[in-house]
């Protein structure tokens, strides 16, 4: 049986001055000619933990500094199987985290390697849906958005109640 590769990655958002969530996705060449987006993630290494794995290949794949991500949860884990012969097969197991960037957008920045061509980075929930091809990635970001307003939501309701007290 052949070995199920174990990978991590993010997917990575800021809040833009209207509240709502930005997604940052790297644009890249995919293995048939055409563009597209996805979200930062990698072979997990080595004594690495899965969550370690995920904030280095962030950081090598966009330049953001660790210290400028919080980890806010485990979304979960996409299977990825092929067993066709013109491209390899493929058995991948990404294990992905909710991932907020607290620094400045405009400062991402994309190595040039590995196929990456750019960053896709205000991305809105409308405009994810429509880019992303992968439907469990769309699910992953589907979730994210509920469970990021979700979040602002239980905010608002602690501050109305601390400033009755």
């Amino acid at each position: 049986m052949e070995e199920i590769v174990q990978s991590a990655g993010g997917i990575i958002y800021y809040l833009a001055e209207d509240g709502d969530p930005r997604y940052l996705l790297i644009k890249r060449h995919a293995l048939s000619g055409k563009i597209e987006r996805v979200a930062p993630k990698g072979k997990i290494q080595e004594g690495e933990t899965e969550k370690q794995a995920a904030l280095r290949e962030l950081q090598e794949e966009t330049w953001l500094k660790s210290t400028d991500v919080i980890v806010k949860q485990l979304l979960w884990t996409t299977s990825l199987r092929s067993n066709e012969t013109k491209r390899g097969h493929l058995n991948k197991d990404v294990t992905y985290f909710l991932m907020e960037y607290k620094g400045d957008p405009s400062q991402v920045r994309i190595i040039e390697w590995e196929g990456y061509i750019g960053v896709y980075k205000r991305a809105t929930i409308q405009e994810i849906i429509n880019l992303i091809y992968y439907e469990d990635i769309r699910e992953l970001i589907r979730t994210s958005y509920f469970l990021i307003k979700k979040e602002q939501k239980n905010l608002t309701i602690k501050q109305e109640f601390m400033k009755k007290l």
